[in-house]
């Protein structure tokens, strides 16, 4: 077995030399996932008012959320699914009442 300067044998893939610096493709880039971030956020927002106004946009940011995810934000632990369960809970809590809610009957006199 031949071995280097460095004391490593020639097939080894430890060798000094034949290192390379660590780069990501262009299109991972290591930032947060800011749809689902605002997702969650417009959604928490509509619960608190009830307003169904907001619930809409932030189905569609979590929906944009899990599409675009990538393979580095899964390594992460980013699941763009909470986001859209958010957002469908969101709908779901929001439009409740009017399922519930009976409308008022008058009083016979």
């Amino acid at each position: 077995m031949a071995s280097t300067a460095s004391g490593y044998p020639k097939g080894d893939p430890r060798d000094v030399t034949k290192e390379t610096p660590y780069c990501l493709p262009r299109a991972w880039t290591p930032d947060s996932d800011a749809y689902a971030s605002g997702a969650m956020l417009i959604s928490g927002f509509a619960m608190l008012t009830r307003n169904q106004i907001f619930a809409w946009p932030a189905l569609v940011l979590s929906l944009s959320s899990f599409i675009n995810q990538k393979p580095l934000r899964l390594k992460e632990g980013g699941n763009g699914l909470m986001a859209v369960a958010s957002a469908l809970g969101c709908l779901l809590m929001v439009n409740l009442p009017r399922f519930i809610i009976a409308e008022p009957r008058p009083i016979p006199a």
